[in-house]
């Protein structure tokens, strides 16, 4: 039976800015990884949680790094891969991040000899070479399309949530970003959303989508375009480039 998550991410908390673009790009394609600011909830046991995540995905990413082979809690992920790696024949990527390969093989002899991948490529490519081998190199890997994700239709401004239960009063993205303060965060599928979040996707809507798509009158659109712009995000500016925005 396949397990819950696809991969487990081992990696420093130093590295978490790289790790969370690989992390966007595994799930870009189709993938779900165990990577603690996604999986860790408030109140979890920190142990238990890990143990679960490592018992639960089918492979295991070491992003090794200075920093994570210089601390003792990323050892216990990494014996703990190393171990299912040896004794159930669990995949282990190493990834050298900053790293050379005589650092590793002082650390850790056996690891390197696992042939590793190499933060110095591209991280899209990086992505993409571990879910061919998820996938053992199958031509065609079916994705649910973005557009079948509720959360994804609703931060696109073309779909709606409903409030606090089943058949709470419904709101859109455009809705939302003119809640009131006290509404906020906006707790949406796991995540909190504060309303800078809910207007940088309004701005992206805006900007890459046509009113008449938005089904948007005039006077909502340029209410919401002043919105945008107390906010920092002036789509009037010719050089205003959405994809910019984090």
């Amino acid at each position: 039976m396949h397990k819950p998550y696809d991969i487990f991410i081992s990696y420093a908390t130093e590295d978490e800015e790289f790790v969370q673009s690989l992390e966007r790009s595994l799930r870009f394609l189709g993938f779900k990884a165990w990577f603690a600011p996604l999986t860790l909830q408030v109140g979890d046991k920190l142990l238990d949680s890990i143990n679960a995540g490592l018992i639960a995905s089918e492979f295991g990413l070491i992003v090794i790094s200075p920093s994570y082979i210089s601390k003792a809690w990323t050892s216990y992920e990494m014996d703990v891969l190393h171990r299912q790696h040896i004794e159930k024949a669990k995949r282990l990527f190493p990834l050298w991040h900053e790293i050379d390969k005589e650092d590793v093989e002082r650390w850790n002899p056996g690891l390197s000899g696992i042939v590793a991948l190499k933060s110095s490529e591209d991280v899209f490519s990086i992505a993409d070479k571990i879910a061919k081998v998820i996938s053992q190199n199958a031509p065609v890997r079916g994705i649910t399309p973005s557009y079948e994700n509720p959360q994804w239709r609703f931060l696109q401004g073309r779909g709606e949530l409903v409030a606090n239960k089943v058949d709470g009063g419904a709101f859109n993205l455009f809705d939302a970003a003119e809640f009131p303060d006290d509404h906020f965060p906006l707790y949406i599928y796991g995540g909190l959303y504060s309303r800078r979040d809910i207007v940088i996707a309004v701005a992206k809507a805006l900007f890459y989508a046509s009113y008449d798509e938005l089904r948007l009158s005039a006077y909502r659109k340029d209410r919401l375009i002043v919105l945008c712009e107390s906010f920092g995000f002036d789509l009037g500016d010719p050089g205003f480039d959405a994809a910019t925005i984090v």
